[in-house]
């Protein structure tokens, strides 16, 4: 008696590949909002420290009162830029560090608001945003002019 072989009658298998595909899809979309995008500057520790003038004029000239907010005033001149926080007048974004920072040592907390005028370049205001942030200070916002 001769057995019937069981690949004679063998048909071929289909998988059905949607739903792997449905699968697939609705992991990337779960890891994707699942996924924490920052900077990764901020995720690297790093301890960088600026060094400290002792003394200098911006202190000496500063009124020490409780302020509620701080302004930066950038304003162009023929070519030249001026930058005016809380009244005190600077003529470099250094002058303006050694100001953010006597204030940022008194308060940090408060917020700081950068009012550039209209025909200030973006790279100047980026340059006092940039050292608000290395202060520390923790509320920065721009001034917008409503219509």
């Amino acid at each position: 008696m001769k057995r019937p072989s069981p690949y004679r009658d063998r048909q071929t298998l289909q998988v059905a590949m949607t739903p792997m595909i449905d699968v697939v899809f609705l992991l990337l979309i779960f890891f994707l909002w699942t996924a924490s995008f920052q900077i990764v500057e901020y995720a690297l520790p790093s301890s960088v420290s600026q060094p400290q003038a002792v003394g200098t004029e911006a202190e000496k000239e500063l009124k020490v009162e409780d302020f509620d907010q701080i302004v930066v005033r950038i304003t162009e001149n023929g070519g030249k830029y001026t930058y005016v926080v809380n009244d005190n007048r600077s003529q470099s974004v250094a002058e303006v560090r050694e100001v953010l920072a006597a204030l940022a040592s008194i308060r940090s907390d408060v917020p700081l608001i950068i009012d550039p005028d209209d025909l200030v370049p973006v790279g100047r205001v980026i340059d006092v945003y940039d050292v608000s942030r290395l202060l520390n200070f923790q509320e920065i916002q721009f001034a917008v002019e409503l219509e």
